[in-house]
Order: structure tokens, then sequence, then C-alpha cells
């Protein structure tokens, strides 16, 4: 008996290109070379990597204005939070004592790498909590006291958080 023929597999076609992923290469603007995300100079010339460049380290974290703060009934330390992360306002659930109404925090949105794991919403305190406060030690920032991390008045909700922590002197 001879071996059927085998159906040759239909090649599907993609219907919606591909989102663009965060930890795309960037593209230097004075010599067009391609460099990791993760790298701030490019590799080649050493230009720095012009502004609104891809960082993965920062995806799904953003700058966020906390709108209401109030006790967690039968909780002593913990917070709950409406914050504002430019258009979307988030339930979050936390334990920094330094979080007020007002206080612009930084915010690691569902899906932020937070030691290796994707962050998924929660209950805390038997409250849903869509995100977690970021202190400077999360964000790889020297300096900065405990707590949740504090930004000035002039960083946009919504943007990513900066590369290192913010004077709030006013100096």
């Amino acid at each position: 008996m001879g071996k059927k023929p085998k159906a040759k597999a239909e090649k599907a076609e993609p219907k919606d290109p591909a989102p663009a992923d965060a930890a795309d290469p960037w593209l230097c603007p004075e010599c067009e070379q391609d460099n990791p995300c993760e790298e701030a100079a490019c590799i080649a010339c050493e230009a720095p990597k012009p502004a609104g460049a891809a960082d993965a380290k920062f995806e799904n974290f953003v700058v966020a204005l906390v709108q209401s703060c109030e006790a967690v009934p039968g909780k002593d330390k913990l917070k709950k939070l409406e914050v504002d992360v430019g258009g979307e306002v988030l339930k979050i659930v936390t334990n920094a004592s330094n979080v007020k109404d007002g206080s612009r925090v930084v915010v690691a949105k569902v899906g932020a790498i937070i030691d290796g794991e994707p962050l998924k919403k929660s209950v805390v305190g038997g409250c849903p909590s869509e995100g977690m406060l970021c202190d400077s030690t999360m964000l790889g920032w020297s300096g900065g006291g405990s707590g949740a991390a504090l930004l000035p008045d002039s960083f946009a909700l919504g943007a990513p958080p900066p590369d290192a922590r913010p004077r709030t002197d006013g100096k």
C-alpha cells in the first residue's frame, strides 16, 4: 500500500498589523544605526537616545494623579485610591503612608513587569486593585525616601516616568 499525500497547510494572513512593541529597537537619527531599546546612547556613534523612543523598562508605568485617598475599613495601614493615569481612572490599594489627595505618583499598570512577573488585577484588603504605586527602588532611582515615589506637578499624566528621581525642592 502506498502512502497518502500530505495536505499542504495554508498560510494564514494576518487581518490586522501587529501592534508596535515597546521593546522595539530605536533608530539613531545621526547615523541610522538600530539600537536595543535599553541602550541610552547609540552603540555606533554614542548620540543620545531621542526623547520618546521606546523604553521597555517603563512599559505600562505611567505618571498619575491621586484623585481620592481613603482608609480601608478594618485595615490599619491600607488606603484605597482612585488615580487618574491620563484619561483613565484606576482603583489601587496601597500601604504607602506618604500618599494623599493630589499626590502625583508613578503607577505600574496591569501588565507591567515587576520582579520578572506581569502585574495582574488583584484584591487587596477586600478591595479591587488595578495597579501598584511605585517606589524609588522599583524605578531604579537612587535616593528618595520610603513610600511611593512622588513627582512635581510638571510631569504630564499618562506620560512615562523619568529615568531618575526628579528634584522636588524647586532648584
